[in-house]
Parts: C-alpha cells; structure tokens; sequence
C-alpha cells in the first residue's frame, strides 16, 4: 500500500541520479506503477472534491454507463430545474463530473436549488451517499458498444479495434448496470431507458418530474421538449463534447443515438457470447431484462 513515507521519498528523488540502464531494464513495471499511482491519484481527488461538495437532500445524480444518454439527461434536469439560460461555457459549469473535475484538479461548481451530478461511476463509488436522489440510464448493450466505438474512434483511438473493445466492454456493461440495479444500499434510484426517452420523451418528462417533486407547466415541458432536441443539442454542440485536439472529430459527439443501430455491427458470435456472459446475472423482472431477450 501506499504510504507517507513512500510517497516523499519518491518527491525527493533526484532526477539527475536515477538510474535510468535499471529503470529502462523494468520499464513495463514502471509503466504499470505509473498507471496505477495515477488512479489512485484520481480517486483521492474525486473523494476530497465529493467531500467539499457536499451533500443536499435536493441534489440529483445522473448516472450511467458511458454512452447511454448522459448528456441528453443532464440537459433535461437542467431545463426542468432552472429557467434554462444557454450561456453556460460548458454543461460541466451547470451539471459538474466529479471525475472530469478531478482530473483537471479543479473544483466542482455548486450551482442552484437543485445541482445536477453527472457519473459513470461503479455502484461502490456512490452507494455510501446519504442525500439526493438518482436518475440510473439503461441502454441497450449493443448500441453502447456501438456508440463507444464511434466515440473511441473520435476522441481517443482512429485505430481502435471493434472487437477487441466489444469483447471488453461487453462484461463491463453487465457488471456495471448489474450492481445498479442491485442496488444494494437501498439509494432512491429511478431507473429510466433510454429507448423510452428518444420514443416518448414527453411523458419521461412527466415521469421523472414527478419523481423528483418538479412542477413543470406547459411553457416549460416545451421548452424542456425544445431544447434536448437532436437538432438543438447538435447546434450547441461545443457546450456539451470534449475540446479536441487538432486529429479529433469535433462534431460527432451529439450524435443522433437510434434505437437499434448497434445490432448491425454485431456478428452472430458475438451475440451468442452477450448471451452467454449474460446468463451469469440473475435479471429476471428487472430493468435489465428487456435487454438481454437476444
């Protein structure tokens, strides 16, 4: 484990004097140790930055797998908790990403009435959190993948391999949304699909208004309406992806998320194996089960 002492003694390492013929010798340890120092890093800041944060009885956690209609729900709870002003820089300024904040070691901004937390956190992370209630997006596993790939291919890896991120993202997706939906400490969850936002966006609305004790009047389930339209979000594109650097594809983030486009992408086997891992999971009669009927 990790200690004080290890930790100053690495601060106090000359440079200059290392011995780099031993490090070069021991270069994947390094590059392992390197990796894991700097998640470990990024947990401790995400526990001290949650800590400051605070916790209200009104907050609202937005959570899910990546690529399962985050961003389309923060914009939602944001039009429906305040007046809906756009002249926010960023959606992170209005709905804050703890592990967003914490790798660029900035604070987490507490705005309005009702704060809006965006997290693709495991259970384990977020289950000991006493206030608040949570917004948990399911999507369909195929177009996740489907949708990561894309976003991989803009963001991170031209190169990245469908497979081979298939096969890997395939068990998290079951894990992840699996302890969710456990939910083991009892968290005020309400679960919501996204294929029933894109179909009937309206009546989600109302749904996950009344959940969280929000009157919302005509003019404003319009402008909610309105707003996280496709065509909307895609013209505030720059409020809502990542700033690129200058090989990444700026405008793919808002991307239009059909119901079902994932499947095309899928061979046969790879269907068989979703299956197959998915037989591990006790899903019957849970938000996960319309899933996994393939």
């Amino acid at each position: 484990m990790i200690n004080e002492q290890f930790l100053r003694d690495l601060c106090d390492l000359d440079e200059k004097e290392a011995d780099y013929d031993e490090l070069v010798d021991n270069l994947p340890l390094l590059e392992k140790a390197q990796a894991k120092i700097h998640r470990i890093l990024l947990n401790a800041r995400m526990k001290k930055l949650m800590a400051d944060f605070g916790e209200r009885d009104t907050d609202i956690y937005v959570v899910s797998f990546p690529r399962s209609g985050t961003t389309l729900m923060q914009m939602i709870l944001y039009q429906m908790t305040t007046d809906g002003d756009m002249s926010f820089q960023h959606i992170y300024d209005v709905s804050p990403w703890c592990r967003f904040s914490a790798f660029f070691n900035r604070a987490m901004p507490s705005l309005g009435e009702r704060r809006i937390i965006k997290s693709h956190d495991d259970y384990s992370v977020l289950e000991q959190i006493k206030k608040g209630k949570f917004i948990f997006m399911i999507r369909d596993c195929l177009d996740v993948i489907s949708s990561v790939h894309q976003q991989t291919l803009d963001y991170v890896n031209p190169a990245a391999d469908f497979n081979e991120l298939s096969n890997r993202n395939m068990e998290r997706w079951l894990s992840y949304n699996n302890d969710w939906i456990r939910n083991r400490s009892r968290l005020d969850v309400l679960y919501v699909h996204y294929e029933e936002v894109v179909r009937d966006k309206q009546n989600a609305i109302k749904s996950i208004a009344e959940f969280l004790e929000v009157e919302i009047d005509e003019p404003t389930l319009q402008r909610v309406m309105d707003r996280t339209s496709f065509e909307f979000m895609k013209q505030h594109e720059s409020k809502f992806g990542e700033q690129p650097d200058h090989w990444k594809v700026y405008n793919n983030f808002i991307r239009s998320g059909r119901i079902g486009e994932g499947k095309a992408e899928f061979s046969k086997e790879q269907i068989r194996h979703l299956k197959e891992l998915s037989a591990n999971y006790d899903v019957k009669g849970t938000p996960f089960e319309r899933y996994l009927s393939i």
